[in-house]
């Protein structure tokens, strides 16, 4: 389907593309997995051995999320055997992130090649940053202001790691377009997004958000998602925006994973400042950050 060949008001045109995400085969997993446990943990008298029973049906999903717990991106000292001592060590909100995180792997990893590198790197990034403006410094001992609010780290972790999700919505409803995208994105230098406007009028953070909203996640999940390429547009959650633009650009200049094109633009002066950041934090963030390139091939 061409969009472009189609004159249509744009609400038309929304519609057809939350039509078509919602038609997409890969996708359903994710909402039955997350909303049975979600439904589950809600009582406060939740059952661990339910859960484990849930997450265990699916046994390579049971067998990424053990990857995903005992990797150095989370970085837990013992290692973890199973998913009921998972859920013991975890608690509740950040085994909902490694649901969400470990769910979108398969289809992430099959829609775009370097995807999945550059979504996980800049999840764990994100988790990274927020756990420094959480306790106020980062690890060289350099002080930083707690004025910029506190994002928590294990959703900035699964924020990261979807943030790009809008293209794997692209790359599956869309694939003419998505190829021609992809080969415009190789000869122009131009931000990702205004070429995704030109061809099919909408950009992957805005698909991003459209489909976190129909999986029914958090806002505090997809509200970074749509505006983390605009910043200043964000009303809600701006730190957490802040720290996902941020991540978003390390990734990418670092060269880490494939985003989609090789144009890197100037660090977001908006993100600064709202984080209330200098650019000597923003180099120890990448010193720290860019060993762990070398732990990427745990969900090869």
């Amino acid at each position: 389907m061409n969009i472009q060949n189609k004159p249509k008001r744009r609400g038309d045109i929304l519609y057809e593309l939350v039509s078509s995400i919602k038609r997409i085969k890969d996708i359903p997993t994710l909402p039955k997995i997350l909303s049975k446990i979600s439904e589950e943990m809600g009582n406060d008298d939740y059952s661990i051995k339910d859960i484990g029973e849930l997450m265990s049906l699916d046994i390579s999903f049971s067998s990424r999320i053990l990857r995903m717990v005992n990797s150095p991106f989370y970085g837990f000292p013992q290692r973890i055997y199973s998913i009921k001592h998972a859920i013991v060590l975890l608690g509740a909100n950040v085994l909902k992130s490694i649901v969400i995180s470990t769910s979108v792997f398969t289809i992430m990893k099959e829609a775009m090649e370097g995807l999945w590198e550059h979504s996980l790197f800049c999840a764990f990034t994100a988790k990274y940053i927020a756990a420094m403006l959480l306790n106020g410094s980062d690890k060289k001992g350099n002080k930083m202001s707690k004025e910029n609010g506190i994002a928590d780290a294990d959703m900035m972790f699964s924020a990261g790691l979807m943030h790009d999700i809008g293209k794997v919505i692209t790359a599956i409803a869309f694939r003419d377009d998505f190829k021609k995208i992809m080969i415009i994105a190789e000869e122009d230098k131009r931000p990702l997004t205004d070429i995704e406007h030109d061809i099919l009028n909408i950009s992957h953070d805005q698909l991003g958000y459209m489909l976190a909203k129909e999986w029914n996640l958090p806002s505090s999940i997809y509200l970074p998602i749509k505006y983390h390429h605009n910043v200043n547009l964000a009303s809600e959650f701006k730190t957490e925006t802040a720290i996902l633009n941020l991540s978003d650009f390390l990734t990418r200049a670092m060269g880490i994973g494939y985003s989609g094109n090789t144009y890197i633009e100037k660090i977001n002066t908006d993100t600064v400042n709202i984080l209330n950041i200098d650019l000597n934090f923003i180099k120890n963030i990448v010193e720290e950050v860019y060993p762990f390139k070398n732990e990427l091939s745990i969900f090869d």
